[in-house]
């Protein structure tokens, strides 16, 4: 799926400031810094690929053994969490150097890698028979020895998530906890896992005042490392959460999923949470912009647990987002009723003065009241005038905004987002069928709109060209080509290429190319051309 999600971007009105001497909201802190790496992800992800394609280059050169997996598994740390294929890839050639080499310790290392992969992509039967094949040694390394105590946690962890069976449920804990205890025999107290298990320890019995002390202690230790300052906040949170503090929960799921972005992280369950509280929050655009990120970050990665947990509460952001773009439809039509009755009357006001100018000439020689009451009517008249092209350019202007609007919106997904049904969500984001649509009758209501205030405006326009160079000849009456619809908005003030290309959904170097071709082909100098083109409906 494209980035139509990604923010989509992420939308202006997110990115709020804090005025100077403003009392700072660590909630809200977090969340712009969070918004802030968002934007960056381009950069990130271009700095990410840059460190594969250089690890690339070295292994096209490196020999076979050690050398040659240490780079295999410097490229599997790339794409772990990032493209659990190319992960998973990589686990496999490590894991064919490593026998090819007898090194125990080398074969562990890949098998553990492999297994990791399997149970962030939900096939834990594969990775249970890759953690059995490991032959762990008490003369191994402690963090050896961690890192596959923690797998085997992960995985009886995931297992219970989606058990429903109470007496299997306990024998999971009871092995989780287990492995728990064996890493406290094993991790010194430098070691990030020994905290955060002990933290998991007291909130099992409930106490997660005391589990967030046994982070704390850590943190205390000043880390660096942008992982582990990830996994610590996500646990911090989880406290907080437990605790009944959802804003402290909130910003710490925010700096979490902060930290793992910045990494090019693509499947972060911080960030999945965090879209949980936005929602909760009642910031329904920053719910949607983080779970459609989420999203695609883990459809590309093919994190099936992510998946799962996005799939238990996705529909509801997208209802929740629906019914805001609802009203915000709802206003936008109250505001366009408005304006085009505003613009009837400037219409009917104008065709009134007219004819009460004609009358006065037909009728000759007036007294001095009779022309000051003229000379008003003049001034009225040309005040008329500029409010009939303000109001027009206005109008053009919200239809435009309209149009953005519906492209954010996407209606379908309402529909869609009830049946959980992933393939037609992506379907219904990459078409533009519903946009194309409202987009054609805009044009049809801005050309019948511009033609009944400028009736002559493509005669006029005309009268400015070479004959050759005509335009506009064989158009049906009441409808306009896409070059008399560029001079049509010039006329009414619109002038930026930019702004015109959004309106008729061209590139701006195509706008640009029409008006330098029809500037060449007027019959007078192009500041002349632009000077009468401006003059053309004024009274």
């Amino acid at each position: 799926m494209s980035c139509i999600l990604s923010v989509t971007a992420l939308v202006a009105t997110l990115l709020l400031t804090r005025l100077p001497g403003e009392k700072a909201n660590p909630l809200e802190d977090a969340l712009l810094q969070l918004d802030q790496t968002l934007k960056k992800e381009e950069t990130i992800l271009r700095d990410k690929e840059t460190r594969i394609q250089g690890l690339h280059g070295k292994l096209a050169f490196a020999p076979h053994g050690p050398a040659r997996y240490h780079l295999l598994k410097a490229l599997y740390d790339e794409y772990a969490r990032f493209n659990l294929d190319s992960a998973l890839r990589y686990a496999h050639l490590k894991e064919d150097i490593a026998r090819e080499t007898a090194d125990r310790s080398l074969i562990n290392d890949a098998l553990k890698d492999r297994a990791d992969r399997y149970i962030i992509s939900g096939m834990y039967r594969y990775a249970e028979d890759a953690l059995n094949a490991i032959e762990m040694d008490e003369r191994d390394a402690p963090q050896t020895r961690v890192a596959y105590y923690r797998s085997l946690i992960t995985l009886h962890h995931n297992l219970n998530l989606t058990n429903k069976d109470a007496l299997f449920k306990e024998r999971l804990d009871s092995i989780e906890h287990r492995y728990r205890d064996m890493i406290f025999n094993v991790a010194d107290t430098s070691m990030l896992f020994y905290y955060t298990y002990r933290a998991e320890n007291e909130l099992d019995k409930g106490r997660p005042n005391i589990a967030r002390r046994e982070l704390q202690r850590y943190m205390q230790l000043n880390p660096t490392d942008a992982d582990e300052l990830s996994i610590l906040h996500y646990c911090m949170a989880k406290t907080y959460r437990i605790e009944g503090d959802f804003d402290r929960a909130f910003t710490h799921y925010a700096i979490s999923a902060r930290y793992d972005l910045s990494q090019g992280v693509r499947a972060s369950r911080s960030l999945i949470q965090t879209a949980r509280f936005a929602m909760l929050n009642g910031q329904t655009g920053r719910a949607f912009a983080y779970i459609t990120h989420a999203y695609n970050g883990a459809t590309v990665s093919d994190a099936r647990v992510c998946l799962e947990e996005i799939a238990s509460f996705m529909p509801r952001i997208i209802d929740s987002y629906d019914r805001v773009n609802k009203q915000r439809y709802k206003g936008i039509l109250a505001i366009l009723l408005l304006l085009a009755l505003f613009l009837t009357g400037s219409m009917i006001s104008i065709v009134v003065i007219r004819r009460y100018q004609k009358a006065i000439l037909r009728y000759g020689k007036m007294t001095k009241s009779i022309n000051q009451h003229l000379l008003f009517s003049l001034e009225q008249t040309k005040k008329a005038n500029a409010l009939r092209e303000t109001t027009l350019g206005r109008y053009a202007a919200m239809f435009s905004a309209h149009i953005n609007s519906l492209e954010e919106y996407r209606s379908s997904l309402r529909v869609l987002a009830k049946s959980q049904d992933i393939d037609e969500i992506v379907h219904a984001l990459r078409s533009d069928e519903f946009i194309d649509g409202k987009r054609a009758l805009l044009l049809k209501e801005f050309d019948q709109t511009f033609l009944m205030v400028f009736p002559d405006f493509v005669s006029r326009l005309n009268a400015l060209l070479r004959e050759d160079q005509q335009v506009g000849r064989d158009l049906p009456p009441g409808k306009l080509s896409n070059e008399i619809r560029i001079f049509a908005l010039i006329r009414l003030g619109v002038k930026e290429s930019a702004d015109i290309a959004r309106f008729l959904k061209k590139s701006p170097s195509t706008i640009y190319n029409y008006r330098v071709k029809l500037r060449n082909a007027a019959v007078c100098p192009n500041d002349e051309f632009d000077k009468r083109l401006m003059e053309i409906g004024k009274v």
